[in-house]
């Protein structure tokens, strides 16, 4: 069975998270360890063989102690106007086949981050997830669930917000059977 291909951001993005293990010391055993994910699945990122999702980005740039945003970094120039006609889209977990358009990644500011989330039925659930800085949601179209861990789950629809602590885990899911698009932007600072 012959392996697909790695694709140049794949290639990029291992290379990055590579170069920024070996800048800080880190081995590969420790780095599994510290982020809980496998050290095979780890060397596949490396070598571009695999593209990480969202919650394996943070895990990973917590297990080195950098902003996640630094493997998200597109090739713009810093400060620039995005009009890229392919964007950045990357899984949003390993279980959920759920994809998120990366706008601002983290690295970029260290301020702040953006994302557009798209929500299709029957793609599977989002992992709760958390990390540090703190949330906006708006819904950009279609209707999500936004669960936070010790609160009622909030109904958000098209042209509503939210805002919450990242450092709570928190999920948003489809609560029917129509697809939903939503922007969040995380505030580090």
């Amino acid at each position: 069975m012959s392996r697909p291909e790695p694709t140049p951001e794949a290639i990029e993005v291992g290379r990055v998270i590579r170069a920024c293990r070996k800048q800080r010391g880190v081995p590969m055993a420790v780095l599994a360890t510290r982020s809980g994910l496998s050290q095979p699945f780890l060397s596949q990122l490396e070598r571009g063989l695999a593209a990480p999702s969202l919650s394996s980005i943070y895990r990973i740039a917590e297990a080195l102690g950098v902003a996640p945003g630094a493997f998200l970094r597109p090739p713009a120039r810093p400060g620039a106007v995005s009009h890229e006609s392919d964007p950045q889209v990357i899984r949003v977990d390993e279980s959920a086949g759920q994809v998120a358009r990366v706008l601002i990644p983290g690295g970029r500011s260290g301020l702040m981050e953006a994302y557009e989330h798209h929500f299709e039925p029957g793609r599977g659930e989002r992992g709760w997830f958390e990390h540090p800085g703190e949330d906006f949601l708006y819904v950009l179209e279609g209707e999500v669930l936004l669960e936070v861990e010790g609160e009622e789950p909030l109904l958000l629809r098209a042209g509503q917000s939210a805002h919450h602590r990242g450092e709570v885990p928190h999920r948003c899911r489809l609560p029917g059977e129509s697809p939903a698009r939503t922007l969040l932007v995380i505030a580090n600072g």
